[in-house]
């Protein structure tokens, strides 16, 4: 069994929400407590059916709250932490969890204990906490770099081991389709940094703009009529707007030289109003 930041759009989840809609009330707030908190304490149970697709096991409470986190905010609750296991170990984790959920709902309000059960007690609850604060501070170390770095230190060794006891073929194949999956990550990363990059076009500099949009390949007569165009909305009796802006790319009295529909697209890519 092991734990990964999967893409929540990956998730096929048999579990239809009308049969949890009674709870529609905890999903709506348990979606802003992961925005608020940047991620799920309580991760989903899931098994992989595909290449890059899931079917959830356990955590349909979770599993919908996390779907409305993301809709909420894209960026934000695009992944959620998951144990994702085996067809042989479905049986055996759902007993478990059943058995917890009937332990619970058994437990007497009063009950007489001895000295002996008490300590009993307290130790097991020990335990339990420990391995809670365990989970939070990996949750927490998540949205750290030196969390992801652990993370996709731990996949790529997950994915070397597995083609351990697989043929020559087998392994090339699965080796083939860890790289896709790899190269999705990189694409996600370089995308949140990009985000995390960009600048807001009232008050930003012409080499901040530059340098952002010379990553995404722009010409230097790209960056030059973009900042024209800028500059010309900036004035006092203008109003610097991204449908102002958009009216410069076409034919009309704010058409700005150079500027056009490529150059306004990658603008939007690396700048915010």
């Amino acid at each position: 069994m092991d734990f990964f930041l999967i893409d929540i759009d990956t998730i096929n989840c048999p579990v239809p929400y009308s049969d949890v809609k009674d709870n529609e009330i905890i999903v709506n707030r348990l979606a802003n407590i992961i925005l608020e908190s940047g991620g799920i304490v309580n991760p989903l149970f899931v098994k992989k059916i595909g290449f890059d697709s899931y079917e959830l096991v356990y955590g349909d409470v979770e599993y919908y709250a996390a779907l409305k986190a993301s809709q909420l905010d894209p960026k934000k609750g695009e992944m959620i932490a998951a144990f994702i296991i085996e067809n042989e170990q479905k049986e055996g984790i759902k007993k478990q969890i059943e058995f917890l959920r009937k332990s619970l709902s058994n437990i007497e309000p009063t009950v007489v204990c001895t000295a002996s059960d008490n300590y009993n007690k307290l130790n097991s609850m020990h335990k339990d906490i420990n391995q809670i604060h365990e989970k939070l501070e990996f949750l927490t170390d998540l949205n750290t770099a030196k969390g992801i770095k652990k993370l996709l230190t731990k996949q790529l060794e997950t994915i070397i081991s597995e083609t351990e006891n697989k043929t020559k073929q087998e392994a090339i194949q699965h080796l083939r389709k860890a790289q896709y999956e790899l190269q999705q990550y990189q694409k996600n990363i370089e995308d949140e940094i990009l985000e995390l990059s960009k600048v807001n076009l009232v008050n930003t500099t012409y080499d901040e703009l530059a340098q952002l949009m010379k990553q995404l390949g722009s010409s230097v007569s790209q960056i030059n009529a973009s900042w024209k165009a800028i500059e010309y909305w900036r004035k006092p009796d203008k109003e610097l707007s991204w449908d102002n802006l958009k009216k410069s790319t076409v034919k009309s009295k704010y058409k700005i030289d150079g500027f056009a529909q490529g150059a306004y697209e990658k603008l939007r890519k690396v700048a915010y109003l």
